[in-house]
């Protein structure tokens, strides 16, 4: 398949809202996601994840960065129990358009919006996790000021080289949740 036809099938299935598995590859294993294509620039991909019939916040990441897109009898089925929960209806989308032309653009983006993230680099010979507020954004790097599983914010933000990024996720329970009982040392 070309790259013009790759994209073409994903306009498709943000088009018709399919719900997809996206397979991904990464130094510990697979890292695959689940959920339904919302936007789509030359680079990069933002899906709606589904996480135990629910719809669970986004996630972004390269076109490069996975290994193929399944949308079978499998994902169909699980779309019609979606709607049928009424899950797409009240759930599905986003109400802003992040601007998908670069890590620098998103990022931007995000932070303009107060969203704090998951950053992962995945493929790292040692894989990084940070969640946090973005601190700083920059030509080349985004900071996070990562906080711990106590919610125990870090004194000094953490730089990231965009080059290292492979999964940026943001808006999720888990996030939303931690970003309210936030405290410094």
């Amino acid at each position: 398949m070309t790259f013009k036809q790759y994209d073409e099938m994903i306009k498709s299935h943000i088009d018709k809202k399919d719900f997809v598995k996206i397979k991904r590859t990464v130094t510990e294993g697979e890292a695959n996601i689940s959920g339904f294509i919302l936007q789509m620039s030359k680079d990069f991909l933002l899906i709606q994840k589904e996480e135990e019939f629910s719809l669970n916040g986004y996630g972004i990441f390269r076109k490069d960065h996975f290994d193929a897109l399944r949308c079978n009898k499998y994902d169909r089925a699980f779309k019609k129990i979606l709607k049928a929960e009424g899950i797409i209806d009240s759930d599905y989308g986003i109400d802003i358009k992040i601007n998908l032309k670069s890590w620098r653009t998103i990022f931007e983006h995000l932070r303009k919006f107060d969203f704090h993230v998951i950053v992962e680099c995945e493929d790292l010979k040692e894989p990084l996790f940070l969640i946090g507020p973005i601190k700083r954004v920059n030509v080349n790097s985004v900071s996070i000021q990562y906080y711990d599983p106590a919610g125990l914010l870090d004194k000094k933000p953490t730089t990231v080289n965009y080059n290292d990024i492979t999964l940026v996720k943001f808006d999720d329970r888990y996030i939303n949740v931690f970003k309210k009982y936030l405290r410094t040392n």
